[in-house]
């Protein structure tokens, strides 16, 4: 036996005290009686009909002891070794999307956090509990903690996210624990079949009575003043009759209502369409009940109106770049000649056609056929190099994300150039497109600005690329890196990240969440992100080009996480399982204060019995 606070046992000294108490008492007590006679009767009565009056007073005494050495020991927190009775826990809670299915008055999640509550209770004082959170990213809440108390309130701590769980991280951090000792008993609480399971035991929560209805696959099309939306409705659970609605702008009167018949785990196609001429979002609802409401509706804001941009082209012959941009895009575009530029202010590119600005815009910038250097632009321009025959540009082999990105669909095999302008000294930020004779001749990257910026080293009219099925595409690849779109993507599910490509123009970049929690975003580098951890609407203000500007996007929940009756094919640990237990300890603090509890009512009853006999 031990002591957690052995500085507690000095209570004892209260021991002697009451026994000196008791001997230097007064035992009499003077009271004043009408007739002696009277008196004498009534002790004879007393003492025939009270036969414990005489040791009521040792009772008292012998009470008060034993409520000061179990005050003391109450205080001094005695712990008695259990041999072979504790062991090592691990829990592994599934905090995926479908976890949050109700299931009668609970959520799946809270009745696994139930069984775990239950394990760490039924567990011998001693233990130790490891507790694994599989959501997005799994994450080891605590490890090897001894503290029962601690481990239930952060356990009760834990929350659902509405993404995908993460099991292969989850299974190496239970495999690392598993490592170390063959004897951890680990449990995996979720609502997945496990078709293979070793070394552990799976806690299913589910329930096979759930039906649940989503929304997947939503497109839309906004031409001659019609709004049309096609998407999936899919039960889970049972067939039913299925209710969709269409809302405009965030009113709650639908703008169209359809009724699909849907069988269980099939997709059934809905169309819904109204006249609008303009729209800032539409949302998809579905309008039935079910287990999970997280996937009854999808969200769809408009940002045409906020994404658009300016072109200005400076040169004497923009009937390639005109014819492009008209094709690629509904930008507004101004065509000046080299002798007419001034500046490029109100812009958000700035094309640049056989003539060099002495002084970098502001802005997205193309430099075409640039003869010249000039300050900020990244590079140095050595002048121009005529071929005798033309000669074949090569497409980079660059496995790189912004390369693949920038030449995405461009086949790039057959494009000839008669002469090109030969560069030197490039920052490192540029990715190299094509080169001749291993100088780039066509590249992208960010300017000494912060801009960015598209480098090609020679005159199209002078090339066949212009001619080729290769020129629109690589153009609109072009276009989108220069100009892009501020998020990357239009359908954003939780549990991933939402992606900004971050230009000059933008800064202080603010994300607020549907709970509203304010997230600060980084805008250092060429793209930005943040995580999307709830469904519902997140709002990213910014400031673009001095203007304050707020976008708004919907974070859907995960469409495999609609399924309430999912499975993964194995959840095991390697090696040999072992069944070693550790001494537990086992700390009777809860008996001695029931035991104080009954030693106060009883001393209370004596002291009571005491007074009545006298009075």
């Amino acid at each position: 036996m031990s002591f957690i606070n052995p500085l507690g046992l000095l209570g004892l000294i209260g021991v002697p005290i009451i026994i000196i108490i008791y001997i230097l008492r007064n035992k009499y007590n003077e009271q004043t009686v009408p007739s002696t006679y009277i008196w004498e009767l009534s002790e004879r009565f007393y003492k025939r009909r009270n036969p414990l009056s005489a040791i009521a007073g040792i009772i008292s005494l012998i009470l008060q002891l034993l409520l000061v050495v179990s005050i003391s020991l109450a205080i001094a927190r005695p712990v008695f070794v259990v041999p072979d009775s504790a062991g090592e826990y691990c829990l592994v809670i599934d905090s995926s999307a479908s976890m949050s299915v109700r299931s009668g008055l609970s959520t799946r999640h809270e009745k696994a956090k139930s069984e775990a509550l239950r394990i760490i209770n039924d567990a011998a004082d001693g233990s130790t509990f490891t507790l694994i959170h599989a959501a997005g990213e799994s994450t080891v809440v605590y490890e090897r903690l001894t503290d029962k108390r601690l481990a239930r309130e952060m356990l009760a701590e834990l929350e659902c996210s509405m993404g995908t769980s993460s099991y292969s991280d989850a299974l190496k951090a239970a495999q690392k624990y598993f490592d170390d000792n063959s004897s951890f008993s680990v449990y995996l609480f979720t609502d997945k079949e496990v078709a293979e399971h070793e070394n552990l035991e799976i806690v299913n929560v589910s329930s096979q009575n759930d039906v649940n209805f989503a929304i997947n696959n939503v497109t839309h099309k906004h031409q001659g003043g019609e709004l049309s939306v096609e998407c999936e409705i899919i039960s889970y659970g049972k067939s039913a009759s299925v209710e969709v609605a269409l809302y405009l702008d965030g009113s709650t009167r639908a703008a169209a209502k359809r009724t699909a018949t849907v069988e269980d785990g099939k997709a059934a196609p809905v169309s819904l369409s109204t006249a609008v001429e303009g729209y800032q979002s539409y949302r998809i609802a579905i309008l039935n009940s079910d287990a999970l409401a997280e996937d009854n509706e999808y969200i769809s804001y408009n940002h045409e109106n906020e994404t658009s941009y300016s072109v200005l082209i400076v040169s004497e012959t923009p009937f390639f770049f005109r014819a492009v941009l008209d094709v690629l895009t509904d930008a507004k575009v101004d065509v000046v000649s080299p002798a007419a530029y001034t500046d490029a202010e109100g812009y958000g590119l700035a094309i640049f056609h056989s003539y060099t600005p002495s002084v970098l815009p502001d802005c997205a910038v193309w430099l075409v056929n640039s003869t010249a250097s000039v300050e900020g632009s990244g590079f140095g321009a050595r002048g121009s190099v005529a071929l005798e025959d033309p000669g074949r540009i090569v497409m980079s082999s660059s496995t790189a994300t912004a390369a693949r990105k920038l030449l995405e669909g461009v086949g790039g095999k057959e494009i000839y150039i008669g002469e090109y302008v030969k560069y030197s000294g490039m920052y490192t930020k540029f990715t190299t497109l094509f080169t001749y004779d291993s100088s780039p001749v066509i590249f992208a990257g960010t300017n000494a600005l912060g801009n960015r910026e598209v480098v090609i080293g020679f005159d199209i009219h002078k090339a066949d690329i212009a001619l080729s099925t290769d020129f629109a595409v690589l153009m609109g690849n072009l276009l989108d890196f220069s100009c892009p779109d501020v998020f990357e993507g239009s359908s954003f599910t939780c549990g991933t990240d939402a992606v900004i490509n971050v230009t000059s123009r933008i800064k202080n970049v603010k994300a607020v969440s549907p709970s509203g929690e304010e997230l600060y975003i980084d805008t250092s580098a060429d793209v930005a992100s943040f995580r999307l951890s709830e469904v519902g609407t997140y709002t990213v203000s910014m400031t673009v080009g001095g203007e304050e500007k707020t976008y708004k996007i919907y974070s859907g929940a995960p469409a495999e996480e609609s399924d309430p009756y999912q499975a993964i094919e194995s959840f095991s640990l390697a090696g040999e399982r072992g069944y070693l237990r550790t001494d537990g300890e086992f700390d009777p603090v809860t008996i001695i204060f029931i035991a104080l509890a009954l030693l106060f009512t009883a001393d209370w009853m004596v002291y009571c019995y005491e007074k009545y006999q006298l009075r």
